[in-house]
């Protein structure tokens, strides 16, 4: 057994941040060398992460993370097709790599949102074109349809921001195509409709197309936005009904 001193007791850490049922609790601090870092509030304690590079901070066979190593080893005699141990360590990090996506999205760091989830699509690149087994590879594939949609998030919250609604459709509308495409690629083409992410990006979709001059059309918006970035679906589609009450706009 490992004793640590008291020092290493956490207890005042998690008083002073009370965790809160059912609110994902996120921040960000800096560390003692002034970089970033983020932390997620659980039941049971606090995870942290880095806000760049691998999140865990772990290198991988001096590589910066796993999916580095593999394309490195691409290049090399033999490197063609992922051993079982490659392909699982890639299935890792891309669960890492969600889950700062996700904390970012939280607090609307949407950058590091697109990159994390651009990160993961590559790495189902690399799984789809060089998996080991074919099983694995299609189960591998549905995993794609988060990343679609948290980078699609990204982009269109970005688009908005500068005042770019239209590519902000045009956003949304290539990642309709990419999911689609890639429930396909699955074998599971009839799931594609009844998808959460495909009710979510169109739901999204629809929420550009309302016309909004006046403050509480932007107000009830920008509330509904948030409602579907929270997958709040119902909350959306109560924001959404009272928009068209309101009638056309002038």
């Amino acid at each position: 057994m490992i004793h640590m001193s008291s020092s290493s007791d956490l207890t005042p850490i998690l008083k002073d941040w009370q965790w809160q049922s059912g609110v994902f609790g996120v921040r960000t601090l800096s560390g003692h060398d002034g970089r970033l870092l983020l932390q997620v509030r659980l039941e049971l304690g606090i995870i942290q992460m880095e806000a760049d590079g691998r999140p865990d901070g772990n290198a991988s066979g001096g590589f910066g993370s796993v999916l580095d190593r593999v394309r490195s080893h691409a290049a090399t005699p033999g490197g063609a097709r992922l051993d079982a141990q490659d392909a699982s360590d890639l299935g890792g990090e891309i669960l890492l790599y969600r889950q700062r996506a996700m904390a970012c999205a939280v607090l609307e760091l949407w950058p590091r949102v697109r990159r994390d989830a651009l990160h993961n699509i590559e790495i189902l690149d690399v799984l789809w074109a060089r998996g080991p087994d074919n099983t694995q590879r299609g189960r591998n594939e549905l995993w794609r349809a988060n990343e679609i949609k948290m980078h699609a998030r990204a982009e269109v919250a970005m688009a908005l921001a500068a005042g770019r609604k239209v590519e902000a459709g045009l956003a949304i509308d290539r990642a309709l195509e990419s999911l689609e495409k890639s429930f396909q690629r699955a074998g599971a083409a009839k799931e594609f409709e009844r998808a959460i992410e495909t009710q979510y990006l169109r739901g999204l979709r629809e929420s550009l197309t309302l016309k909004l001059p006046a403050s509480q059309r932007l107000e009830l918006e920008r509330r509904m936005l948030i409602a579907i970035g929270c997958e709040n679906f119902e909350l959306a589609a109560i924001l959404r009904d009272e928009l068209r009450q309101m009638g056309p706009t002038l």
